[in-house]
């Protein structure tokens, strides 16, 4: 949801780390498994990581909204410096410092798929496009407020 407001004012999403794959979690899988381990005591003193079926770069994201959506979207990646002058413009310095040492310096490793979200609770995680239809809607709602 960080490209809704790009989504909504036009096609053209302009991303941070353009050559950064993630293994997106649909918070209805945080869910999930938050619910099953804090009623069941099997999970106790359990550390589990969880991550989507797939690591997608910000492009194949995109690629994923524009087909759901049924727009021609078009993805840029914008440069490190474009996404330094973004962050500076948002948010502290010490984020967007910490943000440069996991994306840019690879401190950070979000592209592994982890099983957790299936065995905790018995169905594969959801996929990137799984959520974007599910909320599709969502992108097409104008913002609160208008």
């Amino acid at each position: 949801r960080r490209w809704l407001p790009q989504l909504r004012a036009g096609d053209v999403v302009r991303v941070q780390f353009p050559d950064v794959p993630v293994a997106c979690i649909d918070p209805y899988d945080i869910a999930a498994v938050a619910t099953r381990a804090l009623t069941s005591a099997r999970h106790e003193g359990r550390v589990y990581e969880l991550t989507g079926p797939e690591s997608l770069l910000p492009e194949d994201q995109i690629t994923v909204l524009a087909r759901v959506l049924g727009r021609d979207l078009r993805c840029v990646g914008l440069s490190d410096a474009q996404t330094r002058a973004e962050m500076d413009a948002s948010m502290p310095s010490e984020y967007a410092d910490a943000f440069f040492r996991f994306y840019a310096d690879g401190t950070l490793n979000e592209a592994t798929i982890y099983p957790d979200v299936q065995e905790v609770t018995g169905r594969p995680a959801r996929t990137f496009e799984q959520w974007a239809t599910a909320h599709a809607e969502d992108f097409t709602r104008p913002a609160a407020g208008r």
